[in-house]
């Protein structure tokens, strides 16, 4: 099953995912990959690091200064060892784990960054994969997957917890 979690730039995507990990854990759910949590630089830019879902550990993933040879995206470029990491996660997930990647982008669409290793993944018929994709590559999203159909939320919407945690455990009332 292929969850695609969508909305604005900055909409609370990546904070709604914070806030449900400990309630997702806590009924069995056992996690793999990764979120992109924001933080500012010296210069007071905003820049990203990875959550690792599994080893907690936080290391610097996208920024604004890179060097010749990285992958880059609008402002962004991408530290090499980390991107090897964010792959490697995705790579490594079992299909019973909730892979959660926090997000697939301009550069996926393009067929470069998590691409060549997420669509062996997302074929899975036994896979869970929770896909943080903007609103406004959704639609070129989807038409990427071709016959695969995924399921479709909108982070403003305000049954969003109940709907999620229903595609999740199944439709039933959640505390």
């Amino acid at each position: 099953m292929i969850i695609v979690l969508s909305g604005p730039v900055h909409g609370g995507k990546t904070t709604f995912l914070e806030k449900s990990l400990t309630r997702w854990t806590s009924r069995g759910l056992a996690l793999s990959g990764f979120l992109s949590i924001a933080v500012t630089n010296l210069a007071g830019e905003q820049e990203y690091d990875l959550l690792d879902l599994k080893e907690g550990r936080r290391l610097p993933y996208l920024r604004r200064a890179g060097e010749s040879g990285w992958e880059r995206t609008g402002p962004y470029f991408f530290v090499p060892t980390t991107l090897d990491l964010a792959r490697s996660l995705v790579e490594r997930s079992e299909p019973a784990e909730l892979l959660i990647v926090d997000e697939v982008g301009p550069l996926e669409l393009a067929g470069g960054g998590l691409w060549p290793v997420l669509r062996n993944i997302i074929v899975r018929p036994d896979g869970l994969v929770l896909l943080v994709v903007r609103e406004e590559i959704l639609e070129d999203f989807v038409a990427r997957l071709g016959p695969l159909a995924p399921l479709i939320f909108d982070v403003r919407d305000p049954n969003i917890r109940l709907l999620i945690d229903g595609s999740l455990f199944g439709p039933r009332k959640l505390s």
